[in-house]
């Protein structure tokens, strides 16, 4: 699992996407929405952590109500995705009905507490502040598929065109959070460089234990978090430690396998066992009444 934050881009003046309106953003989101139509499906709507369905005039309206307080080229809200494996998808459900229900409602109830719990903002006085979700204007939308953009190396080489779906699985569930709080009295900002106020690598693991804990599923440490940054980011020892730690895992793992292979088998076996003694002592007892 990856919670990803967007770097907004830029004009030609170098200007930030995220310093106006939040139009943009929302009206790209409902890319798959007239081919959903045109295949006779329902189009995805946008939800919140306490709403179900939202147009997407009212999530344009929320994000861009409030700037007081905010400069002119500063950014006004914020955007990202919660990306999921295969393996991950599979673990909400047994049919794809259910999954995306239940990934809705993962993003509603636990994304959004995880999200706004992660913000570690102090007043003048140094007491922290309590961030709730009923406080945070987030916005969520699921997307089925990703699309090739004009710069990726398919495109530019002429294997694929832009706006092509990619291959594989692709499911993710968009999301845009003001700026502001809901009440107008703080402003918040996951893409701060200050980790103390708010650490993208922190949410990121409490989604993780919490995507774990609603859903039982056993994550092999080679596809948690901790794994792939150290992978990617430790010294080497670190990434040396890491792989000891993955392969004693699997280890593990082989060898509970093997045990539960065996009782089963000895079951089995058991069974067949108890099965012919009865047949045994059936055929002596016919004998003894001739």
């Amino acid at each position: 699992m990856v919670v990803s934050f967007d770097k907004p881009s830029k004009d030609s003046k170098g200007n930030l996407a995220n310093t106006g309106s939040s139009a943009a953003f929302v009206n790209y989101l409902g890319k798959e929405d007239k081919l959903k139509a045109e295949q006779g499906e329902q189009p995805e709507q946008w939800f919140s952590h306490d709403k179900d369905e939202l147009k997407p005039s009212q999530v344009r309206a929320s994000i861009d109500s409030d700037h007081q307080g905010i400069g002119k080229k500063e950014g006004k809200f914020a955007t990202g995705s919660i990306n999921l494996t295969a393996e991950e998808w599979k673990a909400l459900g047994s049919s794809e009905e259910e999954r995306k229900a239940n990934f809705k409602k993962f993003a509603q109830e636990d994304f959004a507490k995880d999200f706004a719990g992660n913000f570690n903002k102090k007043d003048r006085e140094g007491n922290r502040i309590h961030v709730e979700p009923d406080n945070v204007k987030m916005y969520f939308k699921i997307e089925d598929n990703r699309y090739y953009k004009g710069t990726d190396n398919e495109v530019k080489r002429g294997e694929r065109k832009q706006g092509e779906a990619k291959e594989g699985f692709n499911v993710h569930c968009h999301f845009i959070v003001a700026r502001k709080t809901a009440d107008g009295q703080n402003r918040i900002s996951p893409t701060t460089n200050n980790r103390k106020e708010f650490s993208r690598d922190e949410l990121t693991k409490k989604t993780e234990r919490s995507f774990d804990q609603r859903t039982g599923y056993e994550r092999p440490l080679t596809e948690s978090y901790e794994y792939a940054k150290t992978m990617r980011n430790g010294s080497v020892a670190e990434r040396e430690l890491m792989t000891a730690k993955a392969i004693s895992e699997e280890q593990e793992q082989g060898k509970a396998q093997i045990l539960t292979q065996d009782h089963a088998q000895g079951k089995t076996q058991g069974k067949e066992e108890q099965q012919q003694q009865q047949q045994q002592t059936q055929q002596r007892s016919g004998g003894m009444r001739i």
